[in-house]
């Protein structure tokens, strides 16, 4: 397969180019092509398809390194087929599966039992992250090693193995399992707050108020800070008591950060230590914050919580300028029922593939967000971070995983139209201009297939470490 009259993304712009397609893979790319470029492409050409771009852009797929696709004891918010689906129409060609599944993903027969799940039921190529075994059983985690994992998830919050994450043993112990084994551990950082918030939920007062401000009252700033401060003191502790060499260093995610103070520990941590600790940040932390008017507020209600409106700009800022590094969307599907509830009874989590390309990409159209910036951290550096081959880039020898975008007229968020289960969305319906964007996908690939399409059929595999 062709594809000719592109603006195809390469080294931090569009340059005009012919590419082509060869068993999955980017065989040849000529930039500002000849005749003589596109007669040799079509001398190759096996399949003798040609897709005309019209001068769109054409980006590499992006990687999303934090999702929930639900589906094993859940398939009522979500399924394999669903979530990927949605992903795939969002331009998503790869992505990581979090293992708060029903039971929760933390044995080895479990893990096997998920990824069974979704062979033959992917539209995009996903990789699991499970979760720690009770009593962090190294023989286990050996075990759910062999499967292929990308890595092992902690959620101080609500642990799914009964492991109390808060206590420093328990740490340390994954940290040096970390270091000798070499996997990654992704952190959901937040310290677990006292009863005494639950015991104001009564407060007339709470319930008349703000309620995604209360919200993150509940879960503050300082919480995320303070566990994201533990586990690099401990990370520090381990390294000089093991005396541990470069190449033996533990890996170390931290998820979902959300605010100014988290962010300042992670980068005064950074001298020395820049490969081993990473961290995302999601869209919406970027783009939304806890001022915004919706008809049910539970909507936007999310772990961790909506922030101040100066918190998301920092955040955008940060971004903007290249030091956000990697982006995950945190899709975390829901149903209507379950969102319906009253706001402090309503399960945290909203959908985010969908939403996740168009409002990112209008900021780029709007002069607003760095092309480059955005490519990195949605693309490529996901792709380096977690040693995912021939994937990020557009390149020859690379697998054909791409996007093709174009401009439009500024066209509202509809959440009826989400492939997702759950047709609902913070950035629907709203007082924001982020509810508007300008950007739309006309084509996506994977591998070469074009997926983006109603009677496509599932062709994703899951990818293993």
């Amino acid at each position: 397969m062709i594809l000719k009259n592109a603006k195809i993304y390469t080294n931090g712009e569009f340059q005009k180019g012919i590419l082509l397609i060869q068993d999955e893979i980017i065989d040849l790319i000529f930039f500002e092509p000849s005749r003589n470029n596109l007669n040799t492409l079509r001398d190759k050409n096996d399949d003798a398809i040609e897709i005309d771009c019209g001068q769109r852009l054409v980006l590499p797929g992006i990687i999303d390194i934090h999702s929930h696709l639900r589906d094993m004891g859940q398939s009522d918010k979500e399924t394999f087929r669903t979530g990927t689906k949605a992903a795939a129409f969002s331009g998503i060609t790869t992505a990581f599966n979090m293992p708060n599944t029903i039971p929760p993903a933390t044995t080895s027969d479990r893990v096997k039992t998920w990824m069974n799940k979704a062979k033959n039921n992917i539209y995009i190529d996903i990789g699991f992250i499970s979760g720690v075994p009770e009593g962090i059983n190294e023989e286990e985690i050996k075990r759910i090693i062999e499967l292929g994992v990308i890595g092992f998830k902690i959620y101080p919050l609500k642990p799914l193995a009964n492991n109390d994450w808060t206590n420093q043993s328990n740490i340390q112990k994954l940290i040096k399992l970390s270091s000798k084994l070499q996997f990654p551990i992704f952190i959901h950082p937040d310290w677990p707050s006292s009863n005494i918030y639950k015991e104001k939920l009564s407060d007339i007062n709470i319930q008349k108020g703000n309620l995604l401000k209360i919200h993150n009252k509940f879960h503050p700033n300082k919480n995320e800070a303070k566990f994201i401060r533990f586990i690099l003191d401990n990370c520090y502790e381990v390294i000089k008591e093991c005396k541990l060499p470069p190449e033996k260093y533990p890996i170390i995610h931290f998820c979902h950060v959300s605010c100014k103070e988290s962010i300042k520990k992670l980068n005064n941590f950074y001298n020395g230590y820049a490969s081993i600790i990473t961290y995302e940040v999601t869209p919406h932390h970027i783009l939304l914050n806890y001022n915004i008017k919706l008809e049910n507020p539970a909507y936007g209600k999310v772990l961790p919580p909506l922030r101040s409106k100066s918190n998301s700009k920092f955040l955008f800022y940060q971004l903007n300028k290249g030091d956000i590094k990697l982006i995950g969307t945190d899709h975390a599907p829901h149903t209507i029922e379950e969102k319906s509830h009253p706001f402090f009874e309503a399960p945290s989590g909203f959908p985010g593939f969908e939403t996740y390309l168009p409002l990112l990409l209008d900021k780029v159209y709007r002069n607003r967000l760095q092309l480059r910036s955005f490519v990195q951290a949605a693309m490529e550096n996901p792709a380096k971070r977690f040693n995912l081959k021939r994937k990020g880039y557009i390149k020859e020898n690379y697998f054909a995983d791409l996007i093709i975008v174009e401009k439009s007229k500024d066209y509202p968020i509809d959440s009826q139209k989400f492939r997702s289960k759950a047709k609902y969305s913070p950035f629907e319906n709203s007082d924001l201009s982020n509810r508007l964007t300008s950007a739309k996908i006309w084509k996506v690939f994977l591998r070469g297939k074009e997926i983006n399409v109603t009677n496509s059929h599932p062709t994703g595999r899951i990818v293993r470490m």
